[in-house]
């Protein structure tokens, strides 16, 4: 991308009077350096280049911050800047196009937060507040769709779904009083998880396997990064069948 018909053009004016100096790249028309990074999402990086292909295959193999550490012998700060970087750049949301039927669900997602506290003499334990994810899937398609719910989740996971379905899909739900009053618009089903499991297994097993790739890499999540980390996961089972190859990611420098 930084090299047009074999010559080397400046993302800054476009001119291709360019010289090498200080191994980087100098143009004469603006008088100013750059290198093959610039104006792409890797402008930042300070890691060689064989690092930092390793460092996005453990990230795409789902390699946890600990092991891409003791591997590639960096600090856990760096390995979750980087794959944070990875997370903004790479990760893709795609449209959601459901087939005659939707499973709908929510989850929680937190962490049990480790901070003792003394009342009456006795230590305690306070448990964070969770973050509400709701999701929805198609089981023809086996497409996810997730969205963080930060307040009010009923009026909030029914204005989503009036918003991503049509009113020709059938709903499938459980007894929550979130999907209340859903009738109005779609033709909705609240089943009961006891008799109705067979409409609301697959969004299930879709929460089991996101909490399981979750702890697995990354442990928990605070609430500040939550809508991130539940795109990147999101994004993972949509593309889990799919061959990740770093070089193809490292080619489309965006």
């Amino acid at each position: 991308m930084a090299f047009k018909n074999g010559r080397l053009k400046c993302p800054h004016c476009r001119c291709f009077r360019v010289r090498t100096i200080e191994k980087r790249y100098y143009c004469l028309k603006c008088r100013k350096k750059f290198s093959l990074y610039s104006n792409s999402w890797l402008k930042h990086i300070k890691l060689p280049l064989e690092g930092f292909a390793a460092l996005l295959e453990c990230w795409l193999e789902g390699a946890s911050v600990a092991d891409a550490s003791n591997h590639l012998k960096l600090s856990r700060p760096t390995v979750y800047r980087y794959y944070r970087l990875f997370r903004l750049n790479i990760v893709k949301s795609a449209d959601f196009k459901p087939r005659n039927s939707i499973q709908v669900d929510e989850a929680y997602f937190g962490r049990f937060k480790k901070q003792a506290n003394y009342y009456h003499g006795r230590m305690t334990y306070r448990v964070q507040d969770k973050t509400c994810v709701f999701g929805m899937i198609c089981p023809e398609t086996k497409q996810l769709f997730t969205r963080v719910v930060q307040a009010k989740p009923g009026a909030t996971i029914k204005q989503i779904i009036r918003e991503q379905v049509s009113t020709a899909i059938t709903v499938y739900s459980d007894k929550s009083y979130y999907y209340k009053y859903l009738d109005k618009t779609h033709r909705h089903y609240a089943m009961s998880h006891d008799y109705g499991f067979e409409y609301s297994q697959y969004i299930e097993a879709c929460w089991s396997w996101m909490k399981r790739k979750l702890f697995k890499q990354y442990h928990h999540f605070t609430r500040k990064y939550a809508s991130e980390y539940v795109q990147e996961l999101t994004w993972r089972f949509n593309t889990r069948k799919d061959v990740k190859n770093p070089l193809d990611y490292l080619t489309k420098l965006t």
